[in-house]
């Protein structure tokens, strides 16, 4: 399997903690951008992380490594939850909040009530593909006879929202509204997803209809259900079985999950396009607009520079090695070199 994925592109930016990248803007990016981690001398001590708990594994590889480069480093983890990160940094337990998930508003100000500014994050790696607990990419689904082969996010919202903030004139209930013709025009569009107070439902209402919380008055969500002979039927899955069986359904559910009789259709971020089929290669590349992120705050401010230690260990993550851990996960994926040079200039590097 080839390192990272190939492929150029020209860097013009403006980080969210105001750097930009003037010695590289204009330059060509490639994989072999990713500097290669250089050691910079720091004092003996340990790094505290609290956060999401199916970053272990991938956590613990990082550690290791960084560990052979600094055996005066030691590492204390509690990955119970991405809910206990931002209070586990505002009472000064964790140099790490790692959350596995899109960070919510209410986490946000009562960090800030506290420490009077936002925590501050940075991107260690692209979520999954098929992996319900790891920052799954998310896909829209349809039966496999729907003529429907592409949507925005502006049709998005106003199918499954109900407030259409991306400027639909009206909500979109039947399939003829999307320019379907003859036995499809007056079919009503019925709605599958998971639990809104979940993470997916969360990424989609904030990514694509502008935050509204009002959700399609009909839709059909379900939660994951344990069975009887103790494994779990996962919510994403059932999401695309009852698609299955329902020819007028639309579903919103992870990418990787299939059910017979259903496909995946292409997204647009923008009316105009483009529009981008989801696929292992286009999560990874991160073109494919419902992409999702792994992230780890810190109490970094202007006021508040991030100490050695974690510095150090964070310069570990962004570097061509601490990618390629990513990589032999196997489910999550690698930051694209642009993505990584971004983290790389918010840390000052």
């Amino acid at each position: 399997m080839k390192r990272f994925t190939s492929f150029t592109l020209v860097l013009t930016l403006a980080t969210s903690c105001g750097h930009s990248l003037p010695a590289l803007a204009q330059q060509s990016i490639t994989p072999q951008t990713i500097p290669a981690y250089t050691p910079h001398p720091i004092e003996p001590g340990v790094i505290r992380s609290w956060g999401h708990v199916f970053v272990r594994s991938v956590m613990t590889s990082w550690e290791q490594a960084f560990a052979a480069y600094h055996p005066g480093i030691t590492f204390s983890d509690n990955l119970v939850s991405s809910a206990a990160a931002t209070g586990a940094l505002f009472t000064n337990t964790a140099d790490l909040g790692v959350v596995g998930r899109e960070i919510r508003p209410m986490e946000v100000a009562g960090y800030s009530r506290v420490m009077k500014h936002k925590p501050f994050p940075y991107e260690v790696m692209t979520g999954s593909w098929a992996n319900a607990d790891k920052s799954v990419a998310l896909g829209i689904f349809v039966a496999q006879d729907n003529p429907i082969k592409r949507l925005t996010f502006t049709q998005l919202d106003a199918i499954f929202g109900a407030e259409h903030l991306r400027g639909a004139p009206a909500n979109i209930r039947t399939w003829g509204q999307l320019g379907l013709t003859g036995r499809w025009a007056s079919r009503p569009i019925h709605v599958y997803g998971g639990e809104l107070d979940a993470a997916p439902a969360f990424f989609f209402s904030q990514t694509v209809m502008k935050g509204s919380l009002l959700w399609n008055e009909n839709l059909h969500h379900f939660d994951d259900l344990d069975r009887p002979d103790k494994t779990t039927y996962v919510a994403q899955q059932r999401i695309v079985d009852a698609l299955a069986k329902d020819p007028d359904g639309i579903a919103l559910s992870g990418t990787g999950f299939v059910s017979p009789g259903t496909k995946l259709i292409a997204i647009a971020a923008r009316d105009a396009g483009p529009f981008i089929l989801p696929t292992p290669s286009s999560n990874e590349d991160r073109t494919y607009p419902l992409s999702r992120s792994v992230w780890i705050f810190t109490n970094q401010s202007p006021t508040n520079p991030l100490d050695l230690r974690t510095r150090e260990f964070l310069r570990f993550i962004f570097s061509r090695e601490g990618q390629e851990l990513v990589r032999k996960d196997g489910e999550y994926v690698p930051l694209t070199p642009a993505k990584d040079l971004e983290q790389l200039e918010k840390l000052g590097q």
